[in-house]
Formats: C-alpha cells, sequence, structure tokens
C-alpha cells in the first residue's frame, strides 16, 4: 500500500534561517487546519498541542529512563508518516527552485514554480 501525501498548506517563502515554529505562528497554520485532520509533526512544535487538538508528536525519552514498547512503536508510526513528507520536500527542492534566488519582476512566479516542482514530484511518485 502507497500513502499519499498531500500540500495542505503552502505559506510565504521567507529568506535565511527561520524556525518552523515561529513561522507556523506568524502564518497560523494550526488554526486553519480542521480538527478532524491528523497532524503528524515533529517535537519542535510541542507547543501547538493546545492549538491543534489532533496533532501527533513523537514521544520524547525521560532522562535516565527508557520508553515503554507502546512509546516506542507509537514513535515509529509517526516517523513513517513524516519521512513521506521529508522526501516529498527532499524531491521538490531537487528542482532547485526553492533553494536558488530567482532574480524575476513577476511576484507570482515564486509560487507557480513550487507548486510545479511539488506537482512534477508527485507525478514522479505516480509513474
Amino acid at each position: 500500500m502507497q500513502l499519499l501525501v498531500i500540500l495542505l498548506i503552502l505559506t510565504q517563502q521567507k529568506s535565511g534561517r527561520r524556525h518552523d515554529k515561529r513561522l507556523a505562528d506568524k502564518e497560523s497554520v494550526f488554526e486553519t487546519i480542521p480538527d478532524t485532520i491528523p497532524v503528524y509533526a515533529d517535537t519542535a512544535f510541542i507547543g501547538e498541542a493546545r492549538v491543534h487538538k489532533n496533532l501527533l508528536l513523537p514521544k520524547k525519552k525521560p532522562k535516565g529512563k527508557v520508553l515503554t514498547y507502546d512509546e516506542k512503536e507509537l514513535n515509529r508510526i509517526i516517523s513513517s508518516y513524516r519521512v513521506l513528507v521529508e522526501h516529498a520536500i527532499g524531491g521538490v527542492k531537487r528542482y532547485r527552485c526553492v533553494a536558488e534566488r530567482l532574480r524575476n519582476r513577476k511576484e507570482y512566479i515564486d509560487d507557480t514554480l513550487l507548486l510545479l516542482s511539488a506537482g512534477l514530484w508527485n507525478y514522479h511518485l505516480a509513474s
């Protein structure tokens, strides 16, 4: 069975190094996703569990203790979904439209190139 990764939200591109949590807060990302949709995130978004009730985060190992088998299994399930997203991001980055500086005069070109790259990656997965 092959899982389908769907791009739900596309935020504005930002130059430089920015933390995902700060950008998500600024764009109100988690407020726009309905609570019926599960969101698999990493531990950087630990505070967003108050905003989105269906947020699934991996469990951190307590200091000096070990995770239980069930906690490890839940972490494996969460990471199996998240790795698909990370691979999709890497596939889109292969087209270099998010890594290179595009010198154009039309503002809509940036978003169009990113969506085109995402479409090409989805086509690659389908074939």
